[in-house]
């Protein structure tokens, strides 16, 4: 090969253009899709967290609520703002990297993305253990406190039932996060 084959060649490589590899389109699509779900869980939460602290707030100026009651409150609020802000952290980095121009040809970001998401899986799965954990004290306190309400039961119940099928489902999601995290680090 002389210096002007050579020379052709190197200017042909050059003039390529990076092409996203051919696997990567299904992750692209997800990554999409995840923009828009976490655009969507950052609103959600918000509006969520300005009812509740609405709702602290016009509980503490209402004097006729129980202690008990107004402690619950203070708790869900203070949770909700604590794992909102880490999760929201998360998420607002995982939108600078969706919109970065790298994101067709860089596995790195891919990976960092999947990272951030197994971290907000992990989060979610701590904190509900928590909220289950706090909100099995306050049931336990109330019952203490008013004694035991076989229709209380069954709405405390159902909406443990709804917390441990959360946790079954951020498991799973994790569960697959971390596959696809595994794959592309191969």
């Amino acid at each position: 090969m002389d210096n002007n084959e050579f020379e052709q060649l190197s200017s042909l490589w050059q003039s390529t253009d990076k092409k996203p590899m051919p696997q990567m389109d299904k992750v692209l699509k997800r990554h999409k899709r995840q923009g828009v779900i976490l655009r969507l869980n950052l609103c959600i939460e918000m509006l969520a967290l300005i009812v509740l602290t609405y709702l602290l707030i016009t509980s503490a100026l209402n004097n006729g609520l129980e202690f008990i009651k107004l402690t619950w409150i203070s708790f869900v609020t203070v949770w909700a703002v604590i794992i909102f802000i880490l999760a929201s952290r998360s998420r607002l980095d995982s939108l600078k990297q969706l919109k970065s121009q790298e994101i067709s040809t860089s596995i790195e970001i891919h990976k960092k993305l999947i990272k951030n998401e197994i971290y907000r899986w992990n989060l979610n799965i701590k904190a509900t253990w928590a909220f289950i954990l706090i909100f099995m004290v306050f049931n336990i306190a109330l019952i203490y406190q008013n004694g035991f309400e076989l229709n209380n039961l069954l709405t405390e119940a159902v909406l443990m039932a709804g917390l441990f099928i959360s946790i079954f489902f951020f498991v799973i999601k994790n569960k697959k996060a971390k596959e696809i995290l595994h794959t592309l680090e191969q």
